[in-house]
């Protein structure tokens, strides 16, 4: 004998709200690399959510007329380093590994004998690389968070080379357009960032 089984449409509306899945929200990162500042390098960040596990990085970095305590040691440079992330969690945070392009304009110096700038100040270095990182909060509300990450890649160079002097305005040239690879560490990185919401909240969710 087979009994009817009677369902209560309210016991249903209320299970079927318990499995729905959380919307996604997405989010707004603005953020700064403490590593960089600590050499005299401005920068700043902002990061895009695109959908669960997926995000959008984009860095800015400018140091101009700096030197460091002397005119023949300086690294003056603009860089911009797109990146797209991959979150192993879908709170996009944890672990992640990126794959990003890199532009870099620089002049550079390191108190020896020569001073190295890209070819006319015209031909950055270009080229990426791949990245892995982790990012925790550190407030109770999950907004701000610290994140570390290290990230390698290949360059295509065309430079200068000019005498390293103090006494003579840029010193003379005595290499112009040399052109090689450089392949190694590109992005090292201690960055603290805040979190805004992108979509307003509508409702208990």
């Amino acid at each position: 004998i087979i009994l009817p089984v009677e369902f209560s449409p309210l016991e249903v509306a209320k299970d079927s709200v318990a499995f729905m899945p959380m919307p996604w929200k997405g989010g707004l990162t603005v953020k700064t690399n403490g590593l960089a500042w600590g050499i005299g390098h401005q920068n700043v960040a902002v990061e895009f959510d695109l959908a669960p596990h997926w995000s959008v990085s984009v860095p800015f970095y400018y140091s101009g007329g700096f030197d460091y305590f002397k005119s023949t040691i300086k690294f003056r440079t603009f860089a911009v380093q797109p990146e797209v992330r991959y979150w192993f969690s879908d709170e996009n945070d944890g672990f992640f590994a990126g794959a990003h392009l890199g532009l870099l304009y620089y002049n550079f110096a390191f108190d020896g004998d020569y001073r190295y700038q890209d070819h006319d100040g015209t031909s950055p270095a270009l080229g990426g690389g791949l990245s892995i990182g982790y990012r925790l909060p550190i407030s109770k509300n999950n907004r701000w968070r610290v994140e570390f990450a290290v990230g390698a890649g290949v360059y295509d160079l065309n430079y200068d080379i000019f005498h390293n002097t103090p006494d003579v305005k840029d010193g003379l040239m005595t290499e112009e357009s040399i052109k090689k690879t450089y392949w190694g560490i590109d992005q090292a990185a201690i960055t603290f960032s805040y979190s805004f919401d992108l979509k307003k909240k509508g409702g208990k969710q």
